[in-house]
């Protein structure tokens, strides 16, 4: 909306004039009741308890007076502050949690009427209510990540009230909404990208829907082959270009359509074989308001992350099954890459296992220090294994542990005292009072090194003696540790900065028969992470949602959506 700014201006000044705003005492009683109250004309108590602290602040900062209307040019500091409300979306906001067509109805009449100094003032605070509740959604988020399970880092706090009296002072709430927003470059691709998914959903409101009898081969021939080349090409085209209306084609699946399918395949983390079965069909098949859908969901998630530091980061994205260590330092930042293997999704699990039973095995978000590495490790058996697994088979098979290359122990540490594999040792093996472990060698559950980062989960990274795992798109079959595709390399990016460590001596620690531990001079942040979208500068990759967590997620925004209800329908501010 064009909006002139000096004839409005000019208005507001003389109504404030001319109830004396500046020097009538009893307008900071006013706001002593506004501030004070569980309730406002214009939002529900909810709303107001959950940023009532902050508000205090910010108007004990101006002397408990009218704080939007003091500002050196109110009506465009004002206008600035609702349009960022009506491009809330554009963040992955929704603009009716700041109460945005009401407050621009309310501002309309604010400057077409003459409001007397309450009415001012429960504008100016509704203004501030929201802009608290916004800044503080765009840089933590809306739901708290511990309530998601996700135990990360807590962010640095930011003294909002403090911020948003210094930027009103200068004009600069739209510089301060930026300097808020997160500065990680998957989050500023994903907002990218939300623009083009946002476009893709509104071009197809209809969704293409590929109908397939068969696995469609190259050469194949295929009616379906015309829609599949309208939708590539759609998903391609850069925002700036008009979509295709068509594509032209003689129904036969070859040439360059085979190559988009393989990248296709392979930005959806699928095997990239050029050939649409049932997993690449689905792929296809999902309409772009779920795509869009998991972007917003990508982004609000992203938020709960700090600005990582200078210097070495591994990543792991769970449902993406991948792995990336990076050197931010390095230039360029080419990561390393690997395909990794998750804790199992708990449908995977046996229907007559509890509840508790089934998610114990997923693997969790979470953040720690890689401080250690253990080449050549023994595996500790953990008890839920050894009653559930173990024991079982030894019932079975007598000779079990010996073929496996295990051995009883009184406790798990390298001198513990070890014990000849009989009756008596086994019985106290089921009663739990010793424990037993696999040593190190070829088909050691653990691989040749382990990779350590302290937590409450007693979760690592690992090699594994069962490669042929890894060819599998979905790859969620740990009892909730995570296998690594590329052990000796991820090692070297670890010991890089400790040269006695070459490519010759990891390969021997990795083969020796016992075990050695390899502390790290810097430590190195780990992150397990849940995103089933993910952006680069190539595209967004999509995931599915192998524990459901967006699911929950969903569920805990529209929560939340409903628990802060803007508006107080029975107390609507006339002018």
């Amino acid at each position: 909306m064009k909006r002139n700014y000096r004839t409005a201006s000019l208005l507001i000044w003389a109504l404030l004039c001319s109830l004396k705003v500046y020097a009538d005492t009893t307008h900071s009683a006013i706001f002593e009741v506004l501030l004070d109250s569980d309730s406002h004309p214009y939002f529900q108590e909810t709303y107001i308890k959950s940023e009532q602290t902050s508000l205090k602040k910010l108007y004990q900062l101006n002397q408990n007076q009218l704080l939007w209307f003091s500002s050196k040019h109110p009506v465009q500091t004002i206008n600035q502050l609702l349009e960022l409300y009506a491009n809330a979306p554009a963040q992955a906001l929704i603009s009716s949690d700041y109460a945005s067509q009401y407050l621009e109805a309310q501002w309309q009449k604010i400057q077409q009427s003459k409001p007397d100094f309450y009415q001012f003032a429960a504008f100016d605070t509704a203004l501030s209510l929201t802009f608290l509740r916004y800044l503080n959604d765009l840089h933590y988020g809306r739901v708290p990540p511990q309530l998601q399970g996700f135990r990360l880092e807590q962010k640095q706090s930011i003294d909002l009230a403090s911020a948003i009296y210094g930027a009103i002072q200068i004009d600069a709430v739209n510089t301060l909404a930026a300097d808020l927003e997160p500065k990680l470059k998957p989050y500023q691709q994903l907002k990218t990208a939300l623009v083009k998914y946002r476009r893709l959903e509104h071009y197809f409101k209809k969704p293409l829907y590929f109908e397939l009898e068969d696995s469609l081969h190259p050469g194949d021939q295929s009616n379906e082959v015309s829609k599949l080349g309208l939708y590539l090409d759609a998903l391609n085209t850069p925002i700036d270009v008009p979509i295709k209306t068509s594509y032209k084609s003689d129904n036969i699946y070859t040439g360059d359509l085979i190559i988009k399918v393989q990248n296709f395949q392979a930005q959806h983390g699928q095997l990239s074989d050029g050939i649409i079965g049932k997993q690449t069909l689905e792929t296809l098949n999902t309409p772009f308001s779920r795509r869009v859908k998991q972007i917003e969901l990508a982004m609000e998630r992203l938020r709960w992350l700090s600005e990582p530091q200078k210097g070495r980061l591994i990543l792991v994205n769970i449902p993406a099954f991948q792995l990336w260590a990076y050197d931010t330092e390095q230039s360029p930042c080419d990561p390393l890459t690997m395909k990794v293997i998750v804790g199992k999704a708990k449908n995977r699990i046996k229907v007559n296992e509890d509840e508790s039973k089934k998610t114990a095995l997923q693997t969790p978000v979470f953040t720690a220090d890689l401080s250690y590495l253990v080449f050549s490790p023994y595996w500790n058996i953990p008890k839920s294994i050894l009653t559930q697994e173990i024991l079982p088979l030894l019932k079975k098979d007598p000779d079990y542990l010996q073929n496996n290359n295990m051995e009883i122990v009184s406790r798990f540490a390298h001198d513990a005292a070890v014990y000849a594999i009989n009756e008596n040792s086994i019985s106290r093996l089921y009663s739990g009072q010793l424990n037993l472990r696999q040593r190190p060698g070829r088909n050691n559950a653990l691989g040749h090194v382990k990779f350590i980062f302290p937590n409450n989960y007693a979760i690592y990274l690992h090699d594994t003696p069962a490669h042929s795992l890894f060819r599998r798109s979905k790859r969620d079959f740990s009892h909730g540790c995570i296998r690594v595709e590329k052990p000796n390399e991820l090692a070297m990016f670890i010991l890089r900065n400790q040269p006695e460590w070459d490519a010759a001596k990891i390969k021997e620690a990795m083969r020796s028969n016992k075990p050695g531990i390899v502390n790290v001079k810097q430590k190195i942040p780990v992150l397990i992470f849940y995103s089933t979208a993910l952006a680069s500068p190539t595209g967004v990759s999509f995931y599915p949602d192998i524990y459901e967590y967006d699911n929950s997620l969903i569920s805990a925004l529209d929560q939340r959506s409903k628990l802060f209800a803007t508006l107080q329908t029975s107390m609507l501010l006339t002018l």
